[in-house]
């Protein structure tokens, strides 16, 4: 059973675990939670102590969802030692971790599944004005300078950085929540009166995804009126204005970064092969060559002859194999490699509207029935039975009174 009092704090007493795991997101949750359910003994320490499901965080950013729905308690899950900590280095010969507070941990095999982080690309002013979505204290804080600007009952920009799945989706939750949601939470609040325009260096949004589908996400959200700003670099960003490469200056009351993400793993002894994007290099088994019992997965690692996309997907196979792969080593038997299965990829674009790219021949599907599909999809991801129910009801209530429960909380 998990530990049933919160994560231990990271300078309590660390016995050795078969398995050490670094960083609680996709990869190193379903890694954990595989080498557990293998019989293996496994430690999992995490700066936050709990997983959020980011792809639903643009939700709790728009008010749609309330933060706990994404937020998954570590020290609940089954088997696993939980410890809350941040890891300031590792040792890759010794497969211990060192925390900031000066403890350290260690495991017969080591997992490091850290993630990344908002990358703002040097853009002067970036990250002093612009507000990032890859964390639950991200999306709190879009929320509250949205209630603030609501609150000043002024006409307001807002300029949606990256054009990605996360810029798309924050995107058309905001066109929604502005045009019909907050008229009918706040009566005296006009819709019209806010303009949502998003930043692009790409020819499309959606760039990942197919001609197609990029051609109905920008008409499905140029209809419910956004601006887009495409072939175009943000040059700078200040407080109340948002520069563009080509000398166009605008208006942005709220600027929400969407841009992209850097690896950024722990001081690592001796320092592993990486790439320009900071993620280390692996093999096809997913560990780091010289280093047979230290794994690297997720966002913070690619293995250089087969790179893979940053992808929640691609984490949470990758946790699964490494941790199948640990019970094999535990009998004697080397890890296979590893085979992403690739499911194809969606976006939701508004409260009743997503694109869907289905199988490995990305079969389009888009509207009603991409909608239906994201929901269906994102409810059976998250990680507990409880906050399966809680979004079910969030998504019913909305679609049904299009107001929000939660804009306030």
């Amino acid at each position: 059973m998990g530990n049933s009092g919160g994560p231990e704090p990271a300078g309590a007493a660390t016995p050795d675990s078969d398995v050490l795991v670094v960083g609680g997101g996709f990869a190193g949750l379903y890694a954990a939670k595989t080498a557990a359910h293998r019989g293996l003994s496994v430690t999992l320490v995490d700066a936050q102590g709990h997983q959020t499901f980011q792809p639903l965080l643009y939700q709790v950013a728009s008010g749609l969802l309330p933060v706990d729905v994404v937020d998954y308690p570590l020290h609940e899950v089954p088997g696993v030692r939980a410890v809350q900590g941040r890891v300031s280095a590792a040792d890759l010969e010794g497969r211990s971790v060192t925390l900031e507070d000066g403890s350290a941990l260690r495991g017969d095999s080591l997992i490091l599944a850290t993630g990344a982080s908002v990358n703002f690309y040097d853009v002067p002013g970036a990250r002093e004005h612009a507000l990032p979505l890859y964390r639950d204290t991200d999306a709190l804080a879009i929320k509250a300078r949205l209630l603030d600007l609501i609150a000043a009952k002024a006409a307001f920009d807002v300029v949606v950085v990256g054009a990605g799945a996360t810029g798309v989706e924050v995107t058309g939750a905001l066109g929604d929540v502005v045009r019909t949601v907050l008229p009918r939470t706040y009566p005296d609040f006009s819709g019209e009166s806010v303009t949502i325009h998003v930043v692009d260096h790409a020819s499309a949004p959606l760039a990942h995804m197919s001609t197609a589908s990029q051609a109905y996400a920008q008409r499905v959200l140029e209809q419910a009126g956004v601006v887009f700003h495409l072939g175009s670099n943000v040059a700078r960003v200040d407080e109340g204005s948002v520069t563009l490469d080509g000398g166009a200056s605008m208006r942005a009351d709220m600027v929400i970064w969407a841009a992209g993400v850097r690896a950024r793993p722990p001081v690592m002894s001796p320092a592993p092969a990486a790439g320009s994007d900071g993620r280390v290099a692996i093999d096809s088994t997913l560990r780091i060559p010289g280093h047979p019992r230290v794994f690297c997965i997720g966002d913070c690692a690619a293995d250089p002859a087969h790179p893979l996309p940053q992808l929640g997907s691609v984490a949470k196979q990758q946790g699964i194999h490494v941790g199948h792969s640990l019970g094999r080593m535990r009998h004697g038997h080397e890890p296979k490699p590893f085979s992403y299965r690739d499911l194809g990829t969606m976006a939701m674009l508004r409260h009743d509207r997503a694109v869907v790219e289905a199988g490995r021949h990305h079969h389009q599907i888009d509207g009603v029935a991409a909608y239906a599909m994201w929901l269906g999809l994102h409810a059976a991801l998250l990680p507990d039975d409880h906050d399966r129910v809680e979004a079910v009801h969030a998504w019913i209530d909305e679609a049904t009174t299009k107001r929000s429960r939660f804009l306030g909380a």
